[in-house]
């Protein structure tokens, strides 16, 4: 009798994972959900986004959406084996993704999750099916680093509009990514200790380094070299805005600078201003010797 009720638990568990790995290839039939960070590490309050990719294998078209407070795209941040709280409630608004297509969507996580500290994380991505169901789907597991840079450069300011307000320039170098060194504008309250904005300004080489300057109205102008005779120009509020970006190069006594004038304008002075669509523009207008039309010899 022993023996019998053993078989028969066995078959009964035997049953059971048979039914569960058949719903998982079921599952896996449907969606498929993939995370892709934007890189592999950050600097500490800059935006961490990350790309989420969907393929829908259903055999229908589907519309994924918000039903009844249950969001159809959700996730799931730990460091350590912590979970990372939510501290923004965030809005997805609804996707359509017709039978065998991928559809991508790009996703600010730090806006909505703190990830204000430094440390390593990992990332997982749950979609909701549409229905009754509690039917969701799981992605990979993307990794991805929070880590400090260093300050070159910064500036205490008052806000013209705000008397009290005192705010913090900061120019910031980050290496945590293969391929380069990043250079980031950092605006803080100073009075009040809360972060403003973190804006990248992209790639920069250090042969020579980064400079800040204020103008009449205390934006933060900054000059960085990007390339060999190549140099950028970003123009930052104190509210954490660019307001532009303008590219020079070298000229002919290729000592760049910024320079203030007596009217509180800040200008770049020893370089020529540089279109790079301009030029890559023009390059593509430039036929090849292999474009070249064949000739007829008598």
């Amino acid at each position: 009798m022993m023996i019998r009720l053993k078989t028969c638990y066995a078959t009964a568990l035997i049953y059971v994972i048979a039914l569960t790995a058949a719903s998982i290839h079921q599952a896996q039939a449907q969606l498929v959900v993939q995370v892709k960070m934007s890189k592999e590490s950050y600097l500490i309050n800059e935006s961490v986004n990350a790309t989420i990719y969907i393929t829908n294998n259903a055999g229908r078209q589907l519309v994924l959406r918000n039903e009844n407070g249950r969001p159809w795209l959700d996730f799931n941040i730990t460091s350590s084996g912590r979970g990372i709280p939510r501290v923004q409630p965030a809005s997805h608004g609804p996707v359509v993704i017709a039978s065998g297509k991928t559809v991508a969507r790009e996703v600010s996580l730090s806006a909505s999750y703190a990830l204000g500290s430094m440390g390593s994380f990992v990332c997982q991505a749950y979609v909701n099916m549409p229905g009754q169901g509690r039917t969701g789907f799981i992605s990979n597991r993307a990794r991805f680093n929070v880590a400090g840079g260093r300050v070159l450069w910064s500036q205490r300011i008052g806000v013209p509009e705000a008397p009290d307000e005192i705010r913090q320039y900061e120019l910031v170098t980050f290496s945590g990514n293969r391929g380069g060194i990043e250079l980031f504008a950092h605006v803080t309250s100073a009075n009040r200790g809360q972060e403003i904005a973190t804006i990248p300004l992209g790639k920069i080489i250090t042969f020579r380094k980064p400079t800040g300057a204020l103008d009449g109205v205390n934006n933060l102008h900054t000059l960085y070299q990007v390339g060999p005779d190549l140099f950028g120009h970003s123009c930052i509020t104190p509210g954490g805005k660019r307001l532009s970006t303008t590219y020079y190069k070298r000229g002919k006594s290729s000592n760049l600078r910024l320079m203030k004038f007596a009217n509180g304008e800040v200008r770049v002075a020893g370089g020529i201003p540089y279109d790079p669509v301009a030029e890559a523009e023009q390059r593509r207008k430039v036929r090849g010797v292999s474009e070249r039309p064949p000739f007829v010899y008598k």
